[in-house]
């Protein structure tokens, strides 16, 4: 994973601002791992996106994840922190590419396979929980009879269903990443979503302003460009600003 240069990640937050966060996480991957070509980052499980985001944070942002829950027994909301270097070193192993799956039950064929990033973009407009679940399934699933004739997944035995999304959910566990904690007033234990895609673009969104603002002090008390500028070493341009503001 390549640290994020100062100009990409202004290229990323002026580009990206409109899009979707599954959008914005491909393209923050895009550009701080350039080995992924676009095809075979689209194509990655999103248990193998989370570990490069939870990679892409601890190397660009920092290891520290600050977090704030709200207890539903109780209501008391609390902070608390997480360390990305310590969330990936407890991830199960994922599958970089999506595997497949082939199961016959009597006169039906299906095959399956894990959501990816591409579903995820496909799918991050959806507001509708049931719509984006059928649409995932016609991603996901290929059902056939005997005959060859083509099905609609959502046509499948509820057996049938359930038993693809438990592969679902056992061959990509890290899909979905869930903290568990207990509420420091009640103590009821708490299951946490983790969106790392949130993470991530919040420190964009932290990050850009700053480094604005930089450009406009060294610009205007030396006249230089924003490529000259966002060039310079973290060391050198600090150097500057405490002159410009001495």
């Amino acid at each position: 994973m390549d640290t994020l240069a100062d100009s990409d990640l202004l290229h990323l937050w002026e580009t990206m601002r409109r899009q979707t966060l599954p959008r914005r996480a491909a393209a923050l991957l895009a550009v701080a791992a350039p080995d992924l070509a676009s095809g075979r980052l689209a194509g990655l499980s999103l248990g193998e996106r989370e570990r490069r985001l939870l990679d892409l944070h601890a190397h660009c942002f920092g290891a520290r994840l600050a977090c704030v829950a709200d207890c539903p027994q109780c209501g008391e909301a609390f902070e608390f922190e997480l360390d990305a270097r310590a969330l990936a070193a407890g991830l199960p192993v994922p599958a970089e590419a999506a595997p497949t799956r082939t199961v016959e039950s009597g006169d039906l064929r299906v095959e399956m396979r894990l959501p990816t990033v591409a579903d995820s973009i496909a799918l991050a407009d959806e507001d509708d929980v049931r719509h984006a679940y059928s649409r995932l399934l016609d991603r996901c699933l290929a059902c056939t009879t005997r005959t060859g004739e083509a099905m609609a997944p959502q046509a499948l035995p509820p057996a049938l269903l359930e038993e693809a999304a438990a592969w679902m959910e056992a061959a990509d566990p890290a899909a979905e990443l869930m903290i568990s904690m207990a509420c420091p007033a009640c103590d009821a234990v708490l299951g946490e979503p983790i969106d790392l895609a949130a993470f991530c673009w919040a420190e964009v969104e932290a990050r850009a302003p700053r480094l604005l603002a930089e450009v406009d002090a060294l610009a205007s008390r030396y006249g230089w460009s924003e490529a000259d500028i966002l060039s310079m070493s973290r060391v050198r341009r600090d150097a500057y600003l405490a002159l410009v503001l001495s």
